[in-house]
């Protein structure tokens, strides 16, 4: 983590840092797909219909732009809550989303994760390019400020498409208004 290198952490104590995000991602990744499995059971013992994963993906990214913010501070604390709520909880969502968009596209379920999968895959291409140049040529404290306000702005995509492709299927599944 070049970056609190940069803030003068040891490079041994910055890497534990980083695995230690590494592992509470991985443990999100598992407690999300456990948690998801758990809400659609409920839904269906109740005659509700399962859902919710997508809130749960915009709140990941949003408690991960946080955690990107506090990366930008020069405070050791704010280092490790940073990097657990960044990396831990920032990161911890993919699986969930590719979950989500299944169930709410059960009609063409490839079509619609690959549709997501471009936006996944070109921020995962374009974020560590853009990140590293803003960094190199501006800050660190910038390159992360543009990263958590990249988050807040991917969490409100996923809500707003969430909302108009609900809407698209109520239009869809309305009876037909007859014309006079």
């Amino acid at each position: 983590m070049a970056s609190a290198v940069d803030r003068g952490v040891s490079p041994g104590l910055a890497g534990l840092v980083l695995t230690m995000g590494s592992v509470v991602g991985l443990v999100m990744r598992v407690f999300l797909g456990w948690l998801a499995d758990r809400r659609d059971e409920a839904g269906a013992a109740t005659g509700r219909r399962p859902g919710g994963h997508v809130a749960v993906v915009a709140g990941c990214l949003l408690a991960g732009a946080v955690g990107l913010v506090l990366l930008a501070l020069p405070r050791p604390v704010a280092l490790v809550v940073g990097v657990v709520l960044g990396f831990g909880l920032g990161w911890s969502w993919p699986g969930l989303l590719q979950f989500a968009v299944v169930r709410l596209n059960p009609e063409a379920p490839a079509a619609a994760t690959a549709i997501v999968q471009v936006g996944v895959y070109a921020g995962g291409f374009l974020g560590p390019v853009g990140f590293g140049l803003l960094a190199g040529t501006v800050s660190f404290t910038a390159a992360w400020l543009v990263a958590a306000a990249a988050m807040v702005l991917a969490g409100t995509g996923v809500l707003v498409g969430r909302r108009m492709l609900l809407a698209h299927r109520a239009a869809r599944s309305a009876p037909p208004v007859a014309v006079r």
